[in-house]
């Protein structure tokens, strides 16, 4: 690559950090899936064969899971645990025999359709998560295909510091690099939240996803840069610029160190006030992270994994046992239920549930909830019998109105009631509201008075507000948090909550922007809560801040006509206070 001119690929950093190092390809041995029909009477045959690729390819994940070491092993364990379970979900196993069996063709092409159907359903979720998962079941999907057709993977063995780069790697393979001297991670396809993401950053080592032609661009041997803090993958980078890198890496290795060890739940401003920083968390399997000392608990429990990969609805029991796990780990501290914020792009897959010609403007969240009570009220039962072993809050997701919450809370009052004369043991929790669509923050008054509780979700809030699908990349630029129309609802949404005295919280995106936390804090927002690994940077961004400076900068900023001078403004005024906190994160 020393023969070309400097080329720079972008990425997605999913590990934070930069590193200059010699590149290591790793390739995958081409997996032709053949196409073969067959005959009625040989469909048992290829059922048994496909059953059999299972168990071998459980086999190799369970084998790289025991052969992780005493440090990372929790971390690992619980990523790979997570495909262990694919391998018996019933619609990647039985939806493949079913195609077999229906349309009589051979077991590779039947596991390729399912595979590429569910990961295909999972890709057009506006969720960032659920986009995460198409790539574990296409991972999952592969392994079992190479065991079906004998051409496994071979990483490997390198005995000095290398930079992997690679199409993809599933975290049986990835956890096998962790016993190698892996100092870097690239990969071509991957998000942020998949588990190739997870693995590097329980690795520790800089890594950037989703970067275009890097197996093509990339040689072995080839020294390269990855700076996973401005999303960049360097090729042929000089002496000067390798230098430069270098630096950069020690610095920011040593600059995250200080975040880590001075980070909390508990953040007070520059002038005194306090800041209580609490986690986001997707999964229950999450809560390990979360249970540490930087989370003053879960400010947002998302609950809809619970209908991953499946055809029916989760039933009380498991329910229960879920919520209960999460609220003994994190106890004394407080976690935040969030109802299932079905309909839209997280539609379970049942034929009760109609996508409707709008998905984002048609039925969902706690609309979609209330129209199917018994769905609702079982939810709230397994939540409130959970109560009982921790603190737990209940929220109900894209409340609109008034009588949304109303509705909402007369099912719990009833479901209470029969808690109680059944004698069930239980807890009674407070109620709250997610404040997601201009409405509810424009009647944020009213809804004060029936609710214990606001949550600002700034994700659907900027884009509701803003007409912008955050999904669609032609425009998901234009949905920028710091306009001055979200600004505004923000603010009537505080002031609601402090003349009413109802507790407020911020649990969207915006809460760990580095960026316009200034403003959140000026706004008066004083409980935020966002995923585990940004508490850190938000712990050391908000101690440097004055309280009284930003409620005036963000007085000045209600009053400003778009967002490109509300960012001038902010440069302005805290740049020379957290200017090297936002360069650290690439911001300029």
């Amino acid at each position: 690559m020393s023969l070309h001119d400097r080329t720079v690929l972008r990425g997605i950093p999913a590990s934070h950090g930069v590193v200059v190092g010699k590149a290591c390809l790793v390739g995958r041995s081409a997996l032709r899936v053949p196409r073969r029909r067959i005959a009625s009477s040989a469909a048992p045959g290829e059922v048994a064969r496909f059953r059999k690729a299972i168990q071998a390819s459980r086999a190799e994940i369970e084998g790289a899971r025991a052969a992780l070491g005493d440090g990372a092993a929790a971390d690992y364990r619980l990523i790979l645990d997570a495909h262990l379970l694919m391998h018996g979900d019933a619609l990647l196993v039985d939806a493949t025999v079913e195609v077999i069996e229906r349309e009589h063709i051979c077991a590779e092409w039947a596991l390729r359709r399912t595979v590429e159907s569910l990961a295909r359903q999972l890709e057009e979720a506006s969720s960032e998560y659920f986009r995460g998962r198409a790539a574990d079941v296409t991972q999952v999907g592969l392994h079992i295909l190479r065991c079906l057709t004998g051409a496994p993977t071979v990483l490997p063995d390198v005995d000095e510091p290398m930079i992997v780069v690679a199409d993809d790697l599933s975290p049986a393979e990835a956890a096998r690099l962790s016993k190698r001297p892996i100092i870097g991670l690239v990969t071509e396809l991957g998000s942020p939240t998949s588990h190739t993401a997870i693995i590097a950053r329980a690795l520790g080592v800089p890594a950037l996803v989703g970067v275009s032609d890097a197996t093509d661009r990339v040689a072995d041997g080839d020294t390269v840069v990855v700076d996973a803090i401005r999303g960049e993958l360097v090729l042929s980078a000089d002496a000067a610029e390798r230098a430069v890198a270098a630096e950069r890496s020690s610095s920011y290795r040593a600059f995250t160190a200080r975040l880590r060890s001075r980070a909390g739940g508990e953040v007070g401003t520059r002038d005194g006030e306090l800041v209580t920083l609490s986690a986001n968390l997707e999964m229950a399997t999450e809560v390990e992270a979360a249970a540490g000392p930087e989370a003053s608990g879960v400010g947002l429990f998302r609950t809809e994994f619970l209908y991953l990969g499946r055809d029916q609805a989760p039933t009380e029991a498991e329910q229960c046992a879920v919520y209960a796990e999460v609220l003994e780990a994190m106890s004394p501290r407080t976690v935040t239920f969030r109802t299932f914020d079905l309909g839209a792009d997280k539609l379970p897959r049942s034929r009760r549930f109609v996508a409707g010609p709008n998905p984002a403007l048609g039925l969902r969240g706690v609309r979609l909830l209330l129209t199917h009570p018994r769905l609702f009220r079982t939810q709230v039962r397994a939540i409130l019998r959970a109560a009982e072993n921790g603190n737990a809050r209940l929220m109900f997701p894209l409340v609109g109105s008034v009588g949304d919450m109303r509705h909402a809370r007369s099912l719990v009052d009833e479901v209470l009631a029969e808690l109680e004369a059944a004698g069930a043991a239980h807890g009674e929790v407070p109620i709250g509201a997610m404040i997601e669509v201009p409405a509810a923050a424009m009647m944020a008054d009213a809804l004060a008075k029936e609710c214990d509780f606001f949550s600002v979700g700034t994700n659907d809030l900027v884009q509701y507000t803003l007409a912008l699908d955050r999904t669609n990349p032609r425009v998901a630029p234009l949905a920028r948090p710091l306009d001055p129309a979200v600004l505004k609802l923000l603010d009537l949404t505080a002031r609601a909550a402090r003349e009413n005295g109802t507790d407020l919280s911020m649990c969207g995106d915006m809460a760990a922007d580095a960026f316009a936390l200034p403003i959140v804090i000026g706004l008066g927002y004083r409980h935020l809560s966002m995923p585990t690994a940004a508490i850190p940077m938000a712990h050391a961004i908000v101690e440097r801040i004055d309280t009284r400076a930003a409620a005036s900068v963000a007085k000045a900023a209600l009053e400003l006509p778009d967002v490109e001078s509300v960012h001038e403004l902010v440069r302005e005024s805290f740049g020379e206070t957290l200017g090297d906190l936002w360069e650290a994160q690439g911001l300029g």
